[in-house]
């Protein structure tokens, strides 16, 4: 995924800081949206998605812890970067604990707001992957599961037509089936083996 594949939201009440960080944002490449506050922010993600919000701390009507809070209760995978004049460990803490992807104190350069919206565009593409892999994880067990039960159907001895015991397999049968039963095996093994292990 290139950098104009991800979306972010940056909210700021100081117009200044916020045509500054568009600008920037803009120019590495990313698909760019601005709110002047919490509220404005809170309307926009609910009409469209965006991966990635920079919101700084303090802001009138709705602050950024609040903010966060509430973005996480709409989408859970939205990464959230907040940023703030008011530097503390407390707060830094809190807006960690609360879901925060990473918290950036004021004043800071630019280059370091670009390290972590690459770091978080990284994240999300691993997830996005890990994500894809845990469903084709899924439907493969879902067919062994499909595969089980029919070689389980196909093996069933039943009376014959004459109500007597069932008559012999054919050999040939027998042997596709066992190569059957075999792969199944393999594929149950390879679905259940533990991540990184061989």
């Amino acid at each position: 995924m290139a950098a104009e594949d991800f979306k972010i939201l940056i909210t700021d009440d100081d117009v200044n800081l916020r045509e500054l960080l568009t600008e920037a944002v803009k120019s590495w490449g990313y698909s760019v949206c601005t709110s002047r506050d919490g509220d404005e922010a809170l309307k926009r993600l609910k009409m469209e998605k965006f991966d990635i919000v920079i919101a700084d701390l303090m802001m009138p009507i709705m602050d950024g812890l609040t903010l966060l809070n509430r973005i996480k209760e709409l989408d859970r995978d939205a990464l959230v970067i907040i940023i703030t004049g008011y530097a503390t460990i407390d707060t830094a803490v809190k807006a960690i604990e609360a879901g925060a992807y990473d918290y950036i104190a004021k004043p800071f350069r630019l280059d370091e707001l670009m390290i972590v919206l690459n770091n978080a565009c990284e994240r999300l593409m691993l997830t996005a992957q890990n994500k894809a892999l845990l469903q084709e994880l899924r439907n493969a067990y879902a067919e062994i599961a499909m595969l089980r039960n029919s070689n389980g159907n196909l093996f069933e001895t039943s009376d014959d037509e004459d109500g007597g015991a069932s008559g012999e397999k054919d050999a040939q049968f027998e042997k596709d089936g066992a190569k059957t039963k075999e792969y199944i095996r393999e594929a149950d093994r390879f679905i259940r083996k533990p991540a990184g292990k061989n």
